[in-house]
């Protein structure tokens, strides 16, 4: 797991519709990251490997909350993440086997950065 010097939360995921637009390349790929970045902060506010339970109880959460984006985005047809093209273009990785808990790479951390609140 990488050292970085922001934290889940310092990642400002409304500020774009969807959130982290134009940060990976695709927006399946910045849904997957959204949602990943919403999962470690629910579970601890730290960067660590997510299980698909996880990702999903962090979802579960912020649309019965009530939170956006995620309220919203449970609505949209086209909000599709796919943890695997994130994988597969190097912004995250598997950390035991396919499918399983999925962490972010110094690649993943980078694009973020566009969407970290600075001091």
């Amino acid at each position: 797991m990488s050292a970085v010097d922001f934290k889940p939360s310092d990642v400002r995921l409304n500020d774009s519709f969807p959130p982290l637009t134009a940060t990976m390349g695709r927006s399946e790929r910045e849904a997957a990251a959204a949602c990943l970045v919403l999962a470690c902060h629910h579970h601890g506010d730290a960067w660590a490997p997510m299980r698909p339970r996880q990702l999903g109880e962090a979802m579960k959460e912020a649309v019965s909350s009530v939170t956006e984006p995620w309220a919203s985005l449970n609505r949209n047809l086209f909000f599709r993440p796919d943890f695997y093209d994130l994988v597969e273009k190097g912004f995250a990785r598997w950390t035991e086997n396919e499918g399983g808990p999925i962490e972010f790479t110094e690649a993943g951390f980078q694009a973020l950065r566009k969407y970290v609140r600075t001091a």
